[in-house]
C-alpha cells in the first residue's frame, strides 16, 4: 500500500486502539492516539498537565484549541515520508476544519476515515472488563487475557490498572458524548465519500481482516 493517512473512530470498547496498532504495524504507519497522549500529559507536573487532569476528573472534554495544538506538535515530529493513523481526532465538529487545515499545512491529506461500530450496551460490557498496564500501556480483557486484576503485565511485569472513569456512570457519559458530538464528525466523512464502516462485534482478527480488505478494495 502506498503512503496513506487515516483517521479511526469508534465508541469506547470498539477496539479502535487495538485496530489502529495493527494497521500501524501492517502498513508501517505512526499511531497517534490523542486520548493516551492526554492521559500521559495529565500525569505530568506542568500547568497544562494539571489542567487536563482537572478536566478528566470532571469528565469533561479537552478544549478544541488544546487538542489541535497537541495534535500538531505530535504530527510535526513524524516525517512526511511516513503515513499516520490518527485515533479519535477530530473529535468534535469544531475540530474538523482545524485538523484538515493543519494536515494540509504539513503536507498530508486524509485518505480514509475508519469507523468501527459497536452496540451501546456491548460497549458498556466490554469497558467494564478493560484493563491496561500502568507502565507499557498494553491492554488486557478481564476473563480473557488476564484472570485477575492482580496479575502482573505479561509484557513488562508492570501493574495492571483500570481507568478511573471506567465506572458504569463514567462509561455511559463518555458514550453519550461520543454519539452526540463525534458521530456528526463521522457523518461528515461519510458525506465526503471516504468513510469505511466496519462492524466491531467480531474477533480482533475478523475486524482487522475486514478493515484491510476494505482499504485494499
Amino acid at each position: 500500500m502506498e503512503l496513506k493517512n487515516f483517521l479511526i473512530f469508534g465508541p469506547q470498547g470498539s477496539g479502535k486502539g487495538t485496530q489502529a496498532d495493527i494497521l500501524a504495524e501492517k502498513f508501517n504507519l505512526v499511531h497517534i492516539e490523542t486520548g493516551q497522549i492526554f492521559r500521559d500529559m495529565a500525569l505530568a507536573d506542568s500547568e497544562l498537565g494539571r489542567k487536563i487532569w482537572d478536566l478528566n476528573e470532571k469528565k469533561e472534554m479537552v478544549p478544541d484549541d488544546i487538542t489541535l495544538e497537541v495534535l500538531r506538535f505530535h504530527l510535526e515530529k513524524v516525517s512526511v515520508e511516513k503515513g499516520v493513523i490518527i485515533d479519535s481526532a477530530p473529535r468534535t465538529p469544531g475540530q474538523v476544519a482545524g485538523v484538515e487545515k493543519m494536515l494540509k499545512e504539513i503536507g498530508r491529506d486524509i485518505d480514509s476515515a475508519i469507523y468501527i461500530t459497536l452496540p451501546y450496551e456491548e460497549s458498556v460490557e466490554r469497558i467494564t472488563k478493560r484493563f491496561a498496564c500502568q507502565s507499557c500501556k498494553k491492554h488486557f480483557v478481564l476473563g480473557k487475557s488476564i484472570l485477575s486484576q492482580d496479575d502482573p503485565c505479561q509484557e513488562c511485569g508492570g501493574k495492571i490498572i483500570q481507568r478511573t472513569d471506567d465506572t458504569p456512570e463514567g462509561i455511559r457519559k463518555r458514550l453519550d458524548t461520543f454519539y452526540e458530538i463525534t458521530v456528526p464528525v463521522i457523518e461528515y466523512y461519510r458525506e465526503k465519500g471516504i468513510l469505511i464502516e466496519v462492524d466491531g462485534r467480531g474477533s480482533v482478527s475478523q475486524v482487522s481482516d475486514e478493515i484491510t480488505k476494505r482499504l485494499n478494495g
